[in-house]
């Protein structure tokens, strides 16, 4: 086991690929947050999804596992879309990994992307897409009620178990949407952003994100930014392309989300993935009008993540970008600060 301090906020984010190998996979992923806790990120998060070309339908399994692999690393779901569980399950599932990590679970929960992208899951579980809103806030409110369930059955009280202990006080919810973003805020839960927005820059359209969630936000409870951001380090901005050159090289469908005809340099910078020496990476990262205003940093890294130079990159990100962006993190307080207001559960 490790005993590496964490460095606050930093947090690598993997999205599992659907490959030939799932086991294989599987145990990259595991690799890597071991990795990352010996580097000192303080949170590992990673993707769950369904009939995508996201290859983890049960990202607490995952955790599950992880969490006897580690020993302080945080562990993150980015994110759980509601509507595919039964809230009480879920809560269930969760409270178990939460346990077994030593109240280590950061549980995120969202919708499912939309544009299309989740349309094969909703139909596979029999659900109608444009019901997404609805769905989730169904399912959010039954969630949140879940930790605190009780039955009285022939005078015998039974209650939630295990004991969710303060998980119910660690729920991150992501959108994209202003007024999803202001509920997040009123109900005190953590705001998670995404690596990409569309309509600007997505600093700048993230930043009113932030200012609708920090608007709702009582007085009494400390903001929880987590934004998404995807780094190419290397010796230079072309070194960078040439690097995601040879990952596009090597597997053409590594991202399905590109239009085609695009070229490198152009998915590069039409989908925000900052790239070139780590200084010139911090250095974008501290204009980033959402970056300054969050207490977490998600970073993935656009290459495969059995990459020899992705591996790399973590050390890179953690001890020659973190360093920049931990000096001017002006929501930054010690975790045992953060959601110091407990939640009512039930």
């Amino acid at each position: 086991m490790t005993t590496t301090t964490a460095l606050p906020g930093l947090a690598l984010f993997e999205v599992p690929p659907v490959t030939d190998n799932a086991g294989a996979g599987y145990a990259v992923l595991l690799d890597n947050a071991v990795r990352a806790e010996s580097l000192g990120y303080e949170t590992y998060w990673v993707a769950e999804g369904r009939f995508s070309n996201i290859g983890l339908p049960s990202a607490l399994t995952l955790l599950a596992v992880l969490s006897e692999r580690t020993d302080r690393l945080r562990l993150g779901t980015a994110v759980i879309p509601l509507a595919f569980d039964h809230p009480q399950r879920l809560a269930e599932t969760a409270a178990v990994v939460n346990t077994l990590s030593g109240d280590r679970l950061e549980l995120g929960v969202g919708k499912g992307n939309g544009g299309g992208f989740s349309a094969a899951a909703y139909d596979a579980f029999g659900l109608d897409e444009n019901r997404r809103e609805e769905l989730y806030a169904e399912a959010l409110a039954r969630l949140r009620g879940a930790f605190g369930v009780q039955r009285v059955v022939e005078g015998k009280t039974f209650g939630f178990y295990p004991p969710a202990e303060n998980l119910p006080q660690r729920l991150w919810q992501a959108t994209s949407k202003v007024d999803t973003a202001r509920s997040i805020g009123r109900a005190g839960d953590a705001l998670q952003l995404h690596r990409f927005a569309s309509g600007g820059p997505t600093g700048t359209v993230q930043k009113t994100l932030v200012d609708a969630y920090s608007s709702e936000l009582q007085s009494d409870r400390s903001p929880r930014i987590g934004v998404s951001r995807s780094v190419l380090p290397a010796e230079s901005k072309a070194d960078a392309v040439r690097l995601f050159t040879e990952h596009l090289e090597r597997d053409p469908g590594a991202t399905p989300w590109i239009t085609r005809g695009s070229s490198p340099s152009e998915i590069l910078r039409d989908f925000y993935i900052l790239h070139g020496s780590p200084e010139e990476i911090a250095a974008e990262l501290v204009e980033d009008a959402a970056v300054s205003e969050s207490t977490d940093y998600l970073f993935s890294v656009p290459l495969a993540l059995d990459d020899k130079h992705y591996r790399e990159s973590l050390a890179v990100i953690a001890g020659e970008i973190y360093p920049t962006l931990s000096t001017v993190r002006p929501n930054a307080l010690p975790r045992n600060l953060l959601s110091t207001s407990p939640i009512p559960v039930g």
